[in-house]
């Protein structure tokens, strides 16, 4: 990128006032100089447009604008790394600082434009492949504010990256500052995202996901202890906000996710896909991942046809489509790039062992969920699109995913081999208590049975396993249990796009497989965040698809656990689910009145379904923030209550079901 041959006054580096190798850059100008930078624009649409700047080699801008708002724009700043400095950030004039009910602070200026800050300044190590492999609060040394201006000045330590988000609110954006200003209930209460499994928490908190203008996961790996880009955390925020521009018809939501949109394409390759580097430096590509930007993707599209998006999209899906394998089953989406190079995939530390299991090529993994994702998001494409060129691979993959999960080879041998993989999946309290033999017995089947579990199955290969739990793959050295809801949910995703298929005994089974064993109760001790957001995810599309009320009473008693362990409650759990619930039957989830009342919006179909979950310890009087009449409201045990939600009482730690009275 080329460097601009002049820099606003206002911008200088070097010796200063502030200190050694510090620099002052004043919030004006930043907006002002990415603004004018059309010939470093990265992408246009109709509804958004993304430019970069370089202010010499010290500080770089990023500046997401909104062509139908005008002055409204959300500018990310990034100091290079360098010498231990201080920064300063100016604003003319007469300015007021305020915290913000939804997140971070607003600098209100007598010009009476408003800057909201989501989160502070963050001093962060970046890669040369953008991973974060670190990253803290910068210190705030100082605040100076006079009738003819503001400044704040942060330490930067040496060799780290300065990184700050700023939105800047020209007079006439009233509404949205209005918006970040009086968040209703529901807009603060824990969201759980499905690619970091952390809990998101009102509108500031979406930069803890959006750095430096794209979405990464916000954890560190566990194997590399870094943060890498991720797509399916990018739909998963996307979701959410849906969810909530619906629920609260605020435009603020939707400039954020016109934003996430932008972050998303921004970063697509050329050839369609996105790269992330997990797990090894040459950059492999996610398939899980790549096709959480695929459906971000599709959801944009059905909201709003743009030729930018539909162009994006044709190439994500592409890219998707081109990534399987042929097996003596049928066509296998892969998951990971590294799969197609058996030499990186050894080289990135992976333990397979390479193999020509049921006629698959050497690297291939046979990972069951991604291969159902990428099923569902490409035949969503079609759907949406009216282009059919896939249409014969997906039909291969699901002739494959039938005889996959139609093995059933040495029974015999594995109700012995999961009898005594079912002494791991007990929870602790109750492993404690097992005679000594079974105690001994449960730590040999953990140290040597899992480990060595990949070599039965690649002699008698079978993914659907007595007491029906569904392995995640055929081909790793390691045994997963918590992708069980995993499997769960995509399933159910693949069963509502094909209803044809026959998934139920399969499906039932692993229901059965989580509640009927000690999974659900091993996951809840040990606070385990994936199995659990998954499972409450997996009820969704069960409550979705089926009007038993046993799975209503799965949900709440899930959604009971996931606050007591402030996990969060799934994107889908607002209601608008793209694959659930088409656009023309999404009904506004309630915001209830009380903090301590969780809602589950089942509203599927034209017809509305509340779930209203209690989980303190003291019965809370129903009340909303807005209107949520004609519903008619049951007890836990299906008994209708009352048609007045108003003379309500949620008993402790229970659960009411509204459902639409209307005929």
């Amino acid at each position: 990128m080329q460097t601009p041959k002049a820099v606003s006054p206002a911008i200088s580096h070097g010796m200063d006032s502030v200190g050694r190798g510090g620099g002052t850059y004043s919030l004006d100008d930043l907006f002002r100089l990415a603004a004018e930078a059309q010939r470093h624009e990265v992408v246009r649409a109709r509804l958004f447009a993304r430019t970069e700047q370089e202010l010499s080699t010290a500080a770089k801008v990023i500046l997401d604008t909104f062509p139908d708002l005008p002055g409204v724009a959300c500018c990310f700043f990034r100091a290079a790394p360098g010498q231990a400095r201080k920064l300063r950030f100016t604003l003319s004039g007469s300015c007021t600082v305020h915290s913000c009910p939804s997140g971070g602070w607003l600098l209100k200026t007598s010009d009476r434009t408003t800057y909201w800050i989501p989160l502070p300044p963050m001093l962060r190590r970046v890669d040369t492949r953008l991973r974060i492999l670190s990253e803290a609060a910068a210190p705030l040394t100082g605040l100076d504010s006079s009738p003819l201006g503001a400044a704040i000045d942060v330490e930067v330590h040496e060799g780290a990256h300065l990184d700050c988000a700023v939105w800047c609110l020209p007079p006439d954006a009233g509404q949205i500052l209005e918006a970040l200003e009086s968040p209703r209930v529901i807009e603060l209460q824990g969201t759980f995202m499905w690619g970091s499994h952390t809990t998101l928490r009102g509108p500031a908190d979406v930069y803890r996901y959006l750095v430096h203008g794209f979405v990464y996961e916000n954890r560190f790996e566990w194997r590399h202890k870094w943060k890498i880009c991720a797509e399916n955390e990018a739909y998963a925020l996307y979701i959410t906000l849906h969810g909530l521009q619906l629920a609260t018809g605020k435009q603020l939501y939707a400039l954020l996710k016109r934003q996430l949109l932008c972050a998303a394409i921004s970063r697509q390759s050329q050839d369609g896909g996105w790269y992330h580097g997990e797990w090894s430096d040459f950059m492999e590509s996610h398939y899980r991942l790549h096709n959480g930007g695929l459906l971000l993707l599709e959801a944009a599209f059905e909201e709003q046809r743009d030729a930018t998006v539909e162009a994006s999209l044709r190439t994500a899906a592409a890219y998707t489509a081109r990534h399987a394998d042929t097996t003596d089953l049928g066509l296998w989406f892969l998951h990971d790039s590294l799969e197609e190079d058996v030499e990186l995939l050894l080289k990135s530390g992976s333990k397979l062992t390479p193999s020509r299991l049921l006629g698959k090529s050497p690297g291939t993994k046979l990972i069951l969920n991604t291969h159902l994702d990428s099923i569902v998001a490409l035949d969503r494409y079609r759907e949406l699109t009216g282009d059919d060129r896939y249409a014969d691979q997906i039909a291969s993959a699901r002739e494959s995913t039938r005889a996959l999960l139609a093995l059933r080879p040495a029974e015999w041998l594995y109700r012995l081999v999961y009898w005594a993989v079912g002494l791991t999946l007990l929870p602790p309290t109750e492993a404690q208590r097992l005679p000594l033999p079974l105690r001994a017995a449960r730590r040999i089947v953990r140290e040597h049975l899992l480990p060595r579990l990949h070599r039965i199955k690649q002699r008698f290969p079978r993914m659907v396993m007595p007491r029906g739990l569904i392995d995640r793959h055929l081909s790793m050295p390691h045994y997963d249990v918590n992708y069980q809801t995993v499997n769960l949910m995509d399933l159910l995703r693949l069963r509502r796009r094909f209803p044809q298929e026959d998934l139920a005994p399969v499906i039932e089974g692993a229901i059965s497989a989580v509640t009927d064993t000690g999974l659900l109760r091993s996951w809840m001790e040990t606070r385990q965040r994936q199995g659990l957001g998954y499972w409450i995810e997996a009820l969704y599309h069960l409550c979705t698809l089926e009007s038993d009320l046993v799975y209503r009473r799965y949900l709440a008693e899930a959604i009971l656990v996931a606050e007591d362990i402030e996990l969060g409650l799934p994107p889908s759990l607002l209601g608008t689910n793209p694959e659930a619930v088409k656009p023309r039957d999404r009904i506004p989830c309630p915001s209830p009145a009380d903090s301590r009342i969780r809602v589950a919006n089942l509203s599927c179909s034209g017809k509305r379904e509340i779930l209203a979950v209690n989980c303190s310890g003291v019965g809370i009087a129903l009340a909303w923030e807005g209107d949520v009449a004609g519903l008619e409201w049951k007890a836990a045990h299906g008994q209708l209550i009352t048609k007045d939600a108003s003379a309500l009482t949620v008993p402790a730690r229970s659960w009411v079901l509204g459902v639409d009275g209307r005929p």
